[in-house]
């Protein structure tokens, strides 16, 4: 008895390539981290008694988990569109570039030969 398989392979569809992921929104926190408290994208609505629509941001302590924007003008809109939703008469919620919280790693030889 002989067996047979074949086997048929799935074609995707080419994707997009990916856009640069340049800028995120931040506020600064003293307590957190490193400082900042990242926007991760996630969001909470709430209404208020009075009727308010509030958004609560969901925050991220680490630049590499915070939500990253094309542009500068992308994030900033973001941030107007949280401070907007927001009960904070401060605005804290601001663009900054990706580049801001970049660390560059050495190799331990590197570092060393640094001494």
């Amino acid at each position: 008895m002989m067996f047979g398989f074949r086997f048929h392979a799935r074609r995707t569809p080419p994707q997009a390539p990916a856009r640069p992921t340049t800028h995120m929104v931040a506020r600064l926190v003293p307590a957190a981290p490193c400082g900042w408290v990242f926007f991760d994208g996630s969001e909470t609505r709430m209404i208020t008694a009075d009727g308010t629509d509030l958004i609560i941001p969901g925050g991220a302590f680490f630049p590499r988990e915070a939500r990253r924007y094309a542009s500068e003008s992308e994030a900033s809109a973001e941030a107007a569109r949280l401070n907007d939703a927001s009960l904070c008469l401060d605005r804290p919620w601001r663009e900054k570039p990706a580049s801001a919280f970049e660390v560059k790693r050495l190799s331990f030889a590197h570092a060393m030969a640094q001494f």
